[in-house]
């Protein structure tokens, strides 16, 4: 057990704190299992909204296997997700339904036609893609960028503005596939015992949301359990800051990653349900190919 004055240079300490602490939260699943990947996505309606025009979405950014930062768009929070690393390529984007299909809006007299693709595009977006029940198209960035390659599709322009909106993204971040890891990134704490934040850097309750109050305190390093109880509030408190804790119960923000074959081991809700974070078991497939 980690003392209550654990160092922070303490690293195998610190380890022995997180350890603790993720089995709190995970229960049975905090073992692992050792032939299975794991990963973290995160979403946002604010990402989506803002999404074009985008410098990195193009068909070598979207293919390529070199994580990397984005600038970031919040400022100064204590959560920020623009402080991950992220994996284009592992990431998922969905294309709705009446975008493709050149409908409703994109229609011949919509507001929002033409398309900026065409049907040999959506053709091929349609093979390389996980259909969704609505009729879109959900693909891994690491098949969407050659496509965009091969059909001249350009998305850094003015011009893609119009899509926002229209594509959704589930940005997957970058971790080494171990459960281990990625309830580090989930959690904020990947960058060590000096980057945990306090109770007094979010507005709200300084408590975390039952059950978690009362199981976090089996928390023996103060700092670590200040922190985790953040992510661990009631839906309400929330919505003003921190997250809120679903762990496997139910998907945060969307169920999207559940049709790309992950299932959920760990969510976290932020504000009004307009972002989430989950960490998940990763399809054979796409944990082979990215981790």
């Amino acid at each position: 057990m980690t003392s209550e004055t654990t160092p922070a240079n303490d690293i195998e300490g610190w380890d022995a704190a997180l350890t603790g602490a993720f089995a709190i939260l995970l229960g049975e699943e905090s073992a692992g299992d050792p032939g299975t990947g794991y990963g973290v996505y995160h979403a946002s309606d604010s990402i989506d909204e803002f999404l074009f025009p985008n410098s990195w979405f193009t068909p070598e950014g979207l293919a390529a296997r070199e994580p990397r930062r984005f600038p970031d768009t919040d400022g100064p929070y204590p959560f920020s997700p623009w402080t991950w690393r992220f994996d284009l390529g592992g990431s998922l984007f969905l294309f709705d339904a009446d975008l493709l299909a050149g409908e409703g809006p994109w229609g011949a007299d919509g507001h929002k036609g033409p398309r900026p693709f065409d049907d040999a595009f959506v053709a091929e977006l349609r093979a390389a893609s996980v259909p969704d029940e609505s009729g879109g198209a959900l693909v891994y960035g690491s098949e969407l960028g050659p496509l965009l390659g091969r059909h001249g599709i350009d998305l850094t322009t003015e011009n893609a503005t119009k899509l926002n909106n229209w594509l959704i993204v589930l940005l997957r971040v970058a971790t080494d596939g171990t459960l281990a890891d990625a309830m580090r990134a989930a959690t904020f704490t990947e960058r060590g015992p000096e980057h945990l934040v306090s109770v007094r850097d979010l507005s709200g309750p300084d408590v975390a949301g039952e059950p978690w109050e009362s199981r976090l305190v089996a928390v023996a390093h103060p700092a670590l359990r200040d922190h985790l109880r953040m992510l661990c509030r009631s839906a309400e408190a929330a919505r003003s800051g921190g997250a809120f804790y679903s762990g496997a119960d139910h998907w945060p923000w969307s169920d999207l990653l559940d049709v790309a074959g992950c299932s959920l081991v760990a969510g976290w809700g932020f504000g009004e349900s307009q972002a989430g974070t989950a960490v998940v078991r990763l399809p054979d497939a796409a944990g082979a190919r990215r981790t």
